[in-house]
């Protein structure tokens, strides 16, 4: 079985120090038209510092009016890439892969925060804070996306990032494709999984023909829809992994809250979302764990479940060495939450702070 501490090499060749993952996280660090900000650096480098083996970026708008939250990355235009560049170069100072998570917010970029309506695969009605009505995705709209991931892709490749996870989960707009709850189209952009999945496939396909090899393509998935929602379900997103292999995704990353999960679908069932998973993959596609992971304990649990990663988000909030102690006896991260103090000494900035006191991850003062 892995270990940690362990090295691991993608099957195009890019090699990983050990098989620790920063999970993207959501900072609100960078400037209001997507450039990148030295707050945001900071805190990615710190993180390399603390040795971890691949890094993640925030969820980046590939246009736009993809964007989801003030002060986040952009990927949508050349002129970003003078900041850009500047990530993968102190990441790799400091023996880390860099990768850069691309994303459409769909309905939940509010005009709020892009000044437009959002738009959506169709207009549905959902029941989180500052939802607006969204406008249906025309077809030629669909197709201009696409070129939009597939563009952002090559401006990450030539800012010199190893690689680019597409984001497909979390209810950003590849989910929204995906869900029967919010795709209710009846074109060749809906109603069959082929069809909902269709959107998330082209993205991929185009990616591949424009990054050459060993340029990384990874994909976030979420694994399920909620049981009261039941737009997808465990089954389904098994059958779109079985076709990975033919888009030449190199690793998929799995978004959960907890690693041990099962399906709602089989709750009674043996195996975790985590085993389902591994078992639709085949071993050329690297998967990555998430959900929960504090411990060693925690990490070799994912391991024996087929994961060859594991990723953190919380615990490189609180740790920026976390791969550096997560070998040592009895290690486990310090509880939250963090006060302002000891955030601003883990490198995180005022906007991430206030950001982190709304989830109560960093005490109001």
């Amino acid at each position: 079985m892995a270990q940690v501490t362990d090295s691991f090499t993608f099957n195009r060749q890019q090699f990983m120090k050990n098989r620790t993952v920063m999970a993207p996280m959501t900072n609100m660090q960078s400037h209001e038209d997507g450039t990148l900000h030295e707050r945001e650096l900071r805190w990615l480098t710190r993180r390399a510092e603390g040795d971890f083996g691949m890094i993640v970026t925030c969820a980046s708008h590939v246009r736009k009016d993809a964007k989801a939250w003030h002060g986040q990355l952009g990927f949508f235009d050349d002129s970003l890439l003078p900041g850009l560049r500047e990530i993968p170069r102190e990441l790799h100072r400091h023996g880390a892969l860099a990768i850069a998570q691309l994303f459409h917010g769909g309905v939940r970029s509010t005009s709020k925060t892009t000044g437009q309506q959002p738009v959506a695969p169709s207009v549905v009605h959902q029941d989180f804070k500052d939802f607006e009505v969204p406008r249906a995705l025309s077809e030629k709209e669909i197709l201009e996306i696409i070129q939009d991931f597939k563009a952002a892709a090559v401006r990450a490749h030539k800012a010199g990032f190893d690689g680019v996870e597409i984001h497909g989960a979390n209810g950003y707009l590849f989910t929204q494709f995906i869900s029967t709850v919010t795709n209710l189209r009846t074109d060749k952009w809906g109603g069959s999984l082929s069809n909902r999945a269709r959107f998330l496939f082209e993205v991929l396909k185009e990616i591949r023909s424009a990054c050459p090899s060993p340029f990384i393509v990874g994909v976030r998935l979420l694994p399920e829809d909620t049981a009261k929602a039941r737009g997808f379900d465990i089954d389904e997103t098994c059958q779109l992994l079985e076709q990975m292999p033919e888009y030449k995704v190199d690793y998929i990353h799995l978004s959960g809250r907890d690693v041990r999960a099962k399906p709602w679908k089989y709750p009674e069932g043996s195996r975790t979302i985590l085993a389902r998973f591994r078992q639709s993959l085949p071993s050329t596609i690297a998967l990555i764990a998430a959900g929960g992971i504090k411990t060693e304990g925690d990490c070799e649990a994912a391991f024996r479940d087929g994961a060859d990663l594991v990723a953190v988000a919380t615990a490189a909030i609180t740790e920026p060495d976390w791969p550096k102690k997560i070998a040592k006896p009895g290690f486990m991260p310090k509880a939250l939450p963090l006060t302002v103090a000891e955030a601003r000494e883990r490198a995180i900035s005022e906007p991430f702070i206030e950001y982190l006191k709304t989830m109560k991850m960093v005490k109001s003062e």
